[in-house]
């Protein structure tokens, strides 16, 4: 399953950025979409040109957003996710890569950071598989989704197979949730998976 990127930008390179970041799920907003648009659990790529000089907007980014910049010297209280061009092709597709695999996933008092998680709260933690992680960070984002959805498109399960994979994978999921203590739920209702709090 494709990672998604929102990607923010005033210029039109909407084609040029399809083919380079193919590897992903892309959405494509204009720079004043921004406020409206950020997802704390989503990879945001924020490209500024020299026409988009009011950088009081992007001050006040969170760590889920990689600013690429053509400005001179651009610095936005210190954010380390800051990417000055030019840059070769190479580079820009091999640092938006570790972006979003060191990309912080929260939702409430639990937090994914590669394949931990950790509960804010009390700083318990404990270790998923990476099929665990791709489980609980498409559920963060999406809130609800359908088994059907999960088995075909993370576990590569034909919707008409009979398997008990997808429940056995959201049962250890549950069990490591209880042993951090966190207050967020993974709940079945019929065929749909929803989480809350």
């Amino acid at each position: 399953m494709k990672n998604g990127l929102n990607i923010f930008c005033n210029n039109n390179i909407q084609n040029f950025l399809s083919s380079l970041l193919s590897d992903y799920e892309l959405t494509i907003m204009k720079l004043d979409q921004i406020k409206n648009n950020i997802q704390e659990s989503q990879a945001n790529i924020v490209i500024i040109s020299n026409n988009d000089i009011d950088l009081r907007d992007y001050s006040k980014l969170s760590d889920n957003c990689l600013i690429i910049s053509n400005l001179k010297k651009l610095n936005l209280n210190n954010k380390s996710n800051i990417l000055n061009s030019p840059l070769s092709i190479n580079q820009l597709k091999n640092r938006i890569q570790i972006f979003v695999q060191n990309l912080k996933v929260q939702f409430h008092d639990l937090s994914l950071y590669r394949e931990k998680l950790i509960n804010l709260d009390n700083d318990n933690f404990c270790y998923l598989t990476k099929i665990e992680l791709e489980i609980l960070t498409y559920l963060i984002r999406k809130k609800e989704t359908s088994k059907n959805f999960i088995k075909e498109n993370i576990l590569n399960i034909k919707s008409n197979i009979e398997t008990n994979s997808l429940e056995s994978h959201l049962s250890r999921i549950r069990k490591k949730m209880n042993t951090i203590k966190t207050k967020v739920k993974i709940q079945t209702k019929n065929e749909k998976l929803l989480i809350k709090v």
